[in-house]
C-alpha cells in the first residue's frame, strides 16, 4: 500500500475534523480548564475573566480558520485547486492567523506568555499571504491560458 497525495489530503482533512471537534469541546469546558490553572499555577482569580475573554474570542477566530481549512482541504481532494475560490480561503485564513496575532498581542498585556502565540500566529499568518500570493498568480496564469487557443 503505497502512501500517495489523495491518502495525504485524506488524513488532513480527518485531522482537521479532529481539531475542530476537539476546539468545540475545549471551548465548552474552558472555564473548568482555566480554573484548573489558576489553581495549578497560583495565578491570581481575578485573571479568570480575561483568560476566558482571550479563549472565546480567540477559538471564534479560530473555528473560522478551521472551517475555511476543511473547505480548503475538501476542495484539494475534488481536485479543485488553482482556483479564485481557494485563494479567497487562503486570504481568509491568513487574516484569522493575523486577527488571533493581534488578539494574543493584546492579551500580552496582561498575560505575557501570549506574546509567544501572537508571534506563532503572526508568522503563520505571513506565510499564508505568500502561499496564497503564488496560489492567486497560478490561477490568473491557468486562466489566461485556458483562453489561450
Amino acid at each position: 500500500m503505497m502512501w500517495n497525495t489523495n491518502r495525504s489530503v485524506i488524513l488532513s482533512c480527518i485531522c482537521t475534523k479532529i481539531v475542530i471537534l476537539m476546539s468545540i469541546l475545549f471551548l465548552c469546558t474552558a472555564p473548568f480548564w482555566v480554573k484548573f490553572y489558576i489553581q495549578y499555577t497560583y495565578t491570581e482569580v481575578d485573571m479568570m475573566k480575561p483568560l476566558l475573554c482571550t479563549i472565546y474570542i480567540t477559538g471564534i477566530v479560530a473555528m473560522i480558520l478551521l472551517f475555511c481549512l476543511n473547505q480548503l482541504l475538501a476542495n484539494i481532494k475534488n481536485n479543485d485547486i488553482f482556483t479564485f475560490k481557494n485563494v479567497s480561503l487562503l486570504r481568509i485564513i491568513s487574516w484569522c492567523c493575523f486577527a488571533a496575532a493581534l488578539i494574543l498581542l493584546l492579551s500580552g498585556l496582561y498575560y505575557i506568555l501570549f506574546l509567544f502565540g501572537a508571534i506563532g500566529a503572526g508568522f503563520f499568518g505571513l506565510i499564508l499571504r505568500v502561499v496564497k500570493n503564488v496560489i492567486e498568480q497560478a490561477v490568473i496564469i491557468k486562466t489566461e491560458n485556458d483562453f489561450t487557443i
